[in-house]
């Protein structure tokens, strides 16, 4: 797929959870637009593999930043913003795509060593990112997206530890916004609506209708990359 558009022409854009169902087809639209990207996920081979399609599509070369969310701390991520800082000199948005899910689990069966690692991927990494790379943001006047999931949904029965992130990520949008609006960086959330991917497939194993394409869900997060247009902060986006 050739350029869309040179729209995002010298943006620099981070996004977690790069190599999944969601997060490819939101970096290969956004690198199409012409974004500079930080490819940041676990597994090695699969970011290369991501970064040879966009380039091979035309896409500016992308940064790729290994990184394993369920065992990184302040310090790693720290580490990750001076790199950002360093080799890209602005950073102009974060995409919180990683997730983990470990199936639909009662929660007195839970292991509680699956719900620590559930919130520190899909909760305190999100929060420590945004910790770590807020000057960077502040200074380019930045955006922040943050995906959640359908509250009457994962509000259910063995959602457990993805179904409590989700809502904690709710009031961490809400905190976080109030408090960065003065620095003049918008804050936001996706509900995406249902998309073939692999979370998806996992917690809806017998699903008879089929879901979106990847492609198609990705378009509330390019309407918040849209840096023309000015949306107000804090705001929650579902399904178009």
């Amino acid at each position: 797929m050739g350029k869309v558009s040179d729209s995002l022409k010298g943006r620099v854009i981070l996004v977690t959870g790069a190599t999944g169902g969601l997060g490819s087809a939101l970096c290969e639209a956004v690198s199409a637009r012409g974004a500079e990207l930080i490819l940041a996920g676990r597994k090695v081979l699969k970011l290369e593999r991501l970064a040879d399609r966009l380039e091979a599509a035309g896409g500016p070369e992308p940064v790729l930043y290994p990184v394993d969310l369920a065992g990184a701390g302040p310090d790693d991520y720290a580490t990750m913003a001076a790199a950002i800082g360093s080799e890209c000199g602005r950073l102009d948005a974060v995409v919180h795509l990683a997730a983990e899910f470990g199936g639909l689990t009662p929660l007195a069966n839970l292991d509680p060593g699956a719900w620590q690692t559930a919130f520190q991927v899909n909760v305190h990494a999100v929060f420590l990112i945004n910790q770590a790379v807020h000057p960077l943001l502040k200074a380019s006047a930045g955006r922040v997206i943050m995906t959640l999931d359908d509250p009457d949904r994962v509000g259910g029965a063995y959602w457990g530890p993805y179904g409590s992130g989700k809502f904690a990520l709710c009031g961490l949008l809400q905190i976080t916004a109030a408090e960065w609006e003065a620095d003049e960086v918008g804050v936001y959330g996706v509900i995406p609506e249902p998309a073939r991917t692999r979370l998806r497939g996992n917690a809806y194993m017998q699903e008879t209708v089929s879901p979106a394409e990847p492609a198609d869900a990705i378009r509330p997060f390019l309407e918040l990359l849209d840096f023309e247009k000015e949306v107000e902060t804090g705001k929650l986006f579902g399904p178009a």
